[in-house]
């Protein structure tokens, strides 16, 4: 059987029924009216891109403030000592022997020390942080004089992360954020879903208490966060080789402090969705600044100091700096309780509170 033959008027007919610039017209036009009454939509389009590159260019400025140095200074080294106290970047803070800065710097409390004993400089330092250590480092050689500024005159010690790999500083912070982001995630569509569907609302007729309904599902949720906390902290430790000083216990307990409080930012920030599409507009806006001001992928310090402040309002600035504590550090519960867990635990009870709120206020 020939196959059917077209003039070329004839393709041309066909083509113009096929792809018709009106019809498409018509549908761009469609799109554009349906982005003009989102005004979120319109928002994030416009602003969240510059907010973001503001936050991205702030932070990897390469610049560093905060640094808390102790410097213990029995005499000698005059050039050292004018330098560090000109370095605007350290937070100085004398001390009387090497052991009390050195137990300062396991406390967390100092991220590295400065003994300067006649013609003898030593150095110790946290390397759990590679940008702060080597920023130190850098500075008390620049301070030293010319013909005795090279790094082998300079007794280096490491209380913390001699041995450690970008992977080793980063990993702890990236387990934490890896569990908060599809926390948050799953939990918002989950909660949207059940409202859409009309589920909230049967719920809301029966004698269960507005309180016990989300405890209920934040409960029902909390399975998939644990088996996901798990399976995270499982790859990061054998996967890629993060170390493991402290109790795996402790570190699971932070995970799941920080997953719970996740739960409740998803179930409170599902009251401003109507579809799943708005869902991933949260993302720039709930997850973004965190990864960029909480400390994961570089030190609170590079943060400029105007910004810095919202850092400590940020969970997953205290979730990273107790996960590096207990995984790096081995640092123990007692040692992470204050402010690191007591921050995650009011941010979960804050978020659990207006999550509860909201659902009466929409629903009631």
């Amino acid at each position: 059987m020939r196959p059917p033959s077209f003039s070329g008027q004839k393709v041309g007919e066909l083509l113009e029924s096929r792809y018709n610039p009106r019809r498409i017209r018509a549908v761009a036009l469609r799109v554009v009216r349906q982005l003009k009454r989102d005004p979120r939509t319109i928002g994030l389009i416009t602003f969240a891109p510059i907010f973001l590159m503001v936050l991205f260019g702030y932070a990897l400025s390469g610049e560093m403030s905060g640094i808390h140095l102790g410097v213990v200074d029995h005499g000698g080294q005059d050039g050292l000592r004018s330098s560090l106290q000109g370095e605007k970047d350290f937070d100085l803070l004398y001390l009387g022997s090497q052991s009390d800065a050195q137990k300062l710097i396991s406390d967390g409390r100092l991220q590295g020390a400065v003994v300067m004993d006649g013609g003898a400089v030593r150095l110790l330092l946290d390397a759990s942080s590679p940008q702060v250590s080597d920023r130190i480092q850098a500075a008390v050689i620049q301070g030293l004089r010319p013909r005795e500024a090279t790094a082998g005159q300079v007794d280096v010690r490491y209380v913390y992360g001699y041995d450690l790999e970008m992977m080793d500083s980063v990993g702890p912070a990236v387990l934490g954020l890896v569990v908060f982001f599809f926390t948050f995630i799953t939990t918002t569509i989950s909660f949207l879903r059940e409202r859409t569907q009309g589920t909230l609302e049967k719920f809301m007729v029966s004698p269960l208490s507005r309180t016990e309904m989300v405890s209920g599902y934040l409960l029902g949720f909390s399975l998939f966060t644990v088996i996901q906390s798990a399976t995270t902290m499982l790859v990061v430790v054998f996967g890629f080789g993060v170390p493991m000083n402290g109790s795996p216990l402790t570190a699971f307990a932070i995970i799941l402090l920080l997953g719970a409080g996740a739960l409740v930012l998803g179930a409170l920030f599902s009251n401003f969705a109507s579809s799943e599409f708005q869902v991933v507009q949260f993302i720039p806006i709930v997850i973004l600044p965190q990864v960029v001001l909480s400390g994961v992928w570089w030190p609170l310090q590079s943060i400029p100091s105007f910004i810095r402040p919202i850092s400590y309002l940020l969970p997953l600035t205290y979730s990273s700096d107790a996960l590096r504590m207990v995984m790096l550090k081995g640092a123990t519960l007692s040692q992470v309780l204050v402010p690191d867990l007591l921050f995650l635990g009011g941010f979960f009870l804050v978020m659990f509170a207006a999550a509860t709120a909201m659902l009466r206020r929409e629903v009631g």
